[in-house]
């Protein structure tokens, strides 16, 4: 069990930690995402939900 322990601490120490510049790279990249995705999620229920209120009008 110890020697887990000193095997995780030595992983540990060899990682490597992103830059300052990746840090913000990634952060703009996930905001990003995250903007497209509302959007495309805005668009995609607008979309269902004129077909959806046609196909109602029709059947009704």
């Amino acid at each position: 069990m110890i020697n887990f322990f000193y095997d995780s601490l030595d992983t540990v120490k060899k990682l490597k930690h992103p830059t300052r510049k990746e840090y913000i790279n990634l952060t703009l990249a996930i905001i990003v995402v995250v903007i497209l995705s509302g959007l495309m999620f805005i668009l995609f229920d607008s979309v269902f939900s004129e077909v959806y209120q046609a196909l109602y009008d029709v059947m009704s």
